[in-house]
This record gives C-alpha cells, sequence and structure tokens, in this order.
C-alpha cells in the first residue's frame, strides 16, 4: 500500500469517506487537527482510506475510514504489522478487544454538545450561561458579523497583543501558543475561502473577540478556535453562543474539542453541559514485542546496535521520516517506500543504533537479488558478483558526530562479510551528499557508475566483500 503525501485530494477523499459516518470527533478536520502534523500522508486501498503521520517518535495511524460494507479488521489488516491505531472510539476499542490492548487518557475526551439545546440554552441548567449571554447583549454595543479580507490584520493584532499580555508559566506553555496561533492564522485566512467560518465579535466597532469553526461532513461543527477580551463580562459565553446560533443551526453536534487536562478549562466545558463526551483510545496489537528481548549485536559507546525486523516496521518509518524532514536538503536522502522498507526488514539486514530505548541511526544491506543485478549493470560490471545494495544510513540530527553512522557501517559490512562473501556491497548516493560520500569512501568504497534519476544525478559505490 503506498502513502502518498497530503493533499487537496486526501481533503476530498475525507469529505467522501466521512460524509455519512456519524462520526463526532475532530481527528479529520484539517484546520482542527490535521494541520498540526507536518509530515502527513495518506493511502487509498480495498474501499478504507488511511491516514499517518510521522509524530514525536512514532509512526501515527488513524482509524481508517471505510466505505460502506467494509470490515475494519479487513482494513487493519492492511497495515504494516504492530500498527498502534490512534482517536479510536470505546466502540471500537471494545470490539477488536480480543487483537488489540486499549489505552485512553480523560484530557484526550471531546467535549460534544447537542446544537439544538445549545443554541435553544432552556431549563434551569443554562440559568447562568442565559445571565451571562443577557447581561453582555444589554449592557454593549456589540456587533457580530463573518470575517472581511480588510479586517484580517486587525484580527491577528488582537492576537497578538492577548500573546503579548498573557503571563504564561512555562515556556512550552508559550511555544504552544505561538503554535496555536500560526495554526489559527491558516483557519482565519481559509474562512475568505469558504473552507472554514470566522466572526467577530465588536463593541462599540472595537474588536473584542472572534471565532473560528469548520463543518464537517457529517454534520457535526467544530469549533476549532475562539478568543475574547474577559473585561468584557460574559465575553465568551456570549462569542461562543453566538457563534454557534449564527454558523451551526443546521448541525446535529457541536465538538468544542478536548481540555489538555487544564482544570479551568474543564469547568468551562462541562458548564456547558456536553450531550456525552467522546473518549479517544489508542489500540496496540496484543503480539506487541518489546525491543528488549531482541539480542545486542555490539556496544558502540553511548549506544547500542540491535537487529530490526518486520516488527519495526513503524518506529524506523517514523525515525527515517522525522529526520528527512531535518535534512537541509531532503533529495540526499530518498527514502524506501513501505514495500522496500518490509523487504529488506524482512528479508533483509537491518541495523539499528539505540539510546536507551530510542532509535537514533539505522544501516542495512538488501538482499533483493533482482534489484542487485540492475546495480551492478549501472557499474558497468563485467564479472560474475552478486550486488546487494548498501543503504538506509540515516543518524539522528542530534547524535550525528559521535560515531553513530560509521559503527552502524561497519557492523553491517562485518555482517556480510561473515554471509555474503564474494558479493559487491553497492551505495547509491546523491551526488550532492558530500557527507556521506566521505564517510563511504573511508569505509572503502569506490565510485563504479553514475546515473541520473528523476531530477538528481546519482553517484554508485561500491565495495567488494
Amino acid at each position: 500500500m503506498e502513502f502518498l503525501p497530503f493533499d487537496a485530494k486526501a481533503r476530498n477523499l475525507i469529505a467522501q469517506y466521512s460524509k455519512n459516518s456519524g462520526y463526532t470527533g475532530s481527528d479529520f478536520s484539517y484546520y482542527a487537527y490535521l494541520i498540526w502534523f507536518d509530515l502527513i500522508e495518506y493511502a487509498e486501498k480495498d474501499g478504507a482510506l488511511f491516514l499517518r503521520a510521522a509524530f514525536n517518535g512514532k509512526l501515527r495511524y488513524w482509524t481508517p475510514l471505510l466505505s460502506e460494507g467494509v470490515s475494519m479488521r479487513h482494513a487493519l489488516s492492511l497495515l504494516p504489522p504492530n500498527s498502534e491505531i490512534f482517536s479510536c472510539t470505546a466502540e471500537l476499542a471494545n470490539e477488536l478487544s480480543d487483537a488489540y490492548d486499549a489505552s485512553t487518557n480523560r484530557d484526550w475526551s471531546e467535549y460534544i454538545y447537542r446544537a439544538s439545546d445549545f443554541i435553544a440554552m432552556k431549563g434551569k441548567r443554562y440559568n447562568a450561561k442565559r445571565n451571562h449571554i443577557r447581561k453582555f447583549s444589554s449592557v454593549y454595543n456589540w456587533t457580530m458579523t463573518s470575517l472581511k479580507e480588510d479586517e484580517v490584520e486587525e484580527l491577528l493584532q488582537f492576537e497578538r497583543d492577548w500573546m503579548h499580555a498573557h503571563n504564561f508559566q512555562t515556556e512550552k506553555a508559550r511555544d504552544s501558543a505561538i503554535e496555536e496561533s500560526l495554526i489559527m492564522k491558516e483557519a482565519v485566512l481559509a474562512s475568505l475561502r469558504g473552507e472554514t467560518v470566522c466572526e467577530v465579535l465588536r463593541v462599540d466597532g472595537k474588536l473584542v473577540g472572534f471565532s473560528v469553526g469548520e463543518i464537517m461532513p457529517s454534520n457535526t461543527a467544530v469549533v476549532i478556535y475562539e478568543k475574547a477580551d474577559v473585561a468584557y463580562d460574559g465575553v465568551y459565553a456570549f462569542l461562543a453562543h453566538e457563534f454557534a446560533a449564527r454558523e451551526f443551526a443546521s448541525c446535529e453536534f457541536i465538538n468544542r474539542q478536548e481540555d489538555m487536562g487544564l482544570e479551568g478549562l474543564r469547568r468551562s466545558k462541562l458548564s456547558y453541559c456536553p450531550e456525552f463526551l467522546l473518549d479517544k483510545y489508542v489500540l496496540t496489537p496484543k503480539q506487541y514485542a518489546d525491543k528488549a528481548d531482541e539480542p545486542c549485536v555490539e556496544r558502540g559507546g553511548e549506544f547500542e546496535i540491535k537487529r530490526l525486523t518486520e516488527r519495526d516496521f513503524n518506529m524506523v518509518m517514523c525515525f527515517l521520516k522525522e529526520e528527512i524532514s531535518r535534512l537541509p536538503d531532503k533529495k540526499n536522502f530518498l527514502n524506501y517506500t513501505d514495500d522496500e522498507l518490509a523487504e529488506v526488514l524482512s528479508k533483509g539486514y537491518m541495523l539499528g543504533a539505540f539510546s536507551g530505548d530510542e532509535l537514533v541511526g539505522t544501516c542495512a544491506v538488501d538482499l533483493d537479488a533482482s534489484y542487485g543485478d540492475k546495480l551492478r549493470e549501472l557499474c558497468g560490471d563485467k564479472r560474475p558478483r552478486q550486488y546487494y545494495e548498501f543503504s538506509g544510513i540515516m543518524v539522528r540530527e542530534r547524535m550525528r558526530g559521535r560515531g553513530v553512522a560509521k559503527t552502524l557501517c561497519k557492523a553491517v559490512i562485518k555482517y556480510a562479510e561473515q554471509n555474503l562473501a564474494g558479493s559487491v556491497l553497492c551505495a547509491v548516493v546523491q551526488s550532492g551528499n558530500l557527507p556521506s560520500l566521505s564517510n563511504l569512501e573511508k569505509l572503502g568504497f569506490e565510485k563504479r557508475g553514475e546515473a541520473p534519476f528523476r531530477q538528481y544525478d546519482f553517484l554508485y559505490l561500491a565495495k567488494d566483500i
């Protein structure tokens, strides 16, 4: 199954697959959720749509979206071994309890409100909210209108002023708020294209609050972002209610997302009387085996070298994607496709360097003999010797310059000398990748061929074993 970079086609596919799903979560909302991931990919196969992203050292798979009649178990069977599934409902966790262990966290739960109740606010349970709304409405000379293009800079300045005045308790909280503001800007600008909705609240002409949201194909509205000046009594209650009344009256549910474990935010979200909390689960295959039982090949100072197998697919792919994203010149490392990596892990020989439990480096020999024959041709070698690709050399950014690549390469070469005597190892390197070329030359590789691939020029360096 081939995963592709997330694009406009993926967004259209999400809309098609989720239209009649009835799912109330925000996981498939682009501006509320997906935009947080830099390395998101998608694939479509057998009537199922798959999303994944490399995130914090894990390859994160969303719960597949299914066409009518497609089995969830069949869809999950198409994923690489030991894939963890994120953002699962309690119902799915129960259904798959024989094959997956489930874990959850109250901080992840999303607050779901029935739109008609949120807008009408009838009954005693809404007394306090109605009082706040009435007070704001009667005391202030307010207007609320859809965002216009000439208001964007004013809105962004309002956000900047809020950030400047806010007292963040930690540097992490401040960094998170800055990132959230950048994402908010994208959601705001999207409203001018009709992809989201954005309303601006003013008092006596002064901007005092705004809210951005998205209506999902499943007819659930998601509140992406709201910000208001608390110097105006009741402003948040009024903004939340008026935004819903103006934009979400035709929706069945309103999702106001999670509280992130923040006490004040939790009290606020509960005070609006949610219809239910949507709990989120992570499903981990029961057959998952810990890396600790994998024998250590050798130790290399502050790290140790271990054999990687097909059960490590997600860890390796995530590692490679994250590190490629940090390269100043990303064309210097052409990543494996899913099938290529699965082949190397199951039938080739790949080693990983570990610092504790963290994968910090990789190197492999691909034992695909037919591909080796192509390499021999590209190198112009007329000898009847089997070529194998020497590949996958990557080191985590903070570990570079500590001998990780050198140790890994020597360990793979040692394996080849013990098991592939009489063959040739061939490394394919982009001509501008000077660090890799230098490292390989020190290991005894020499240039034997050169050929273009796509828009790049590649050198073929070989070492007789």
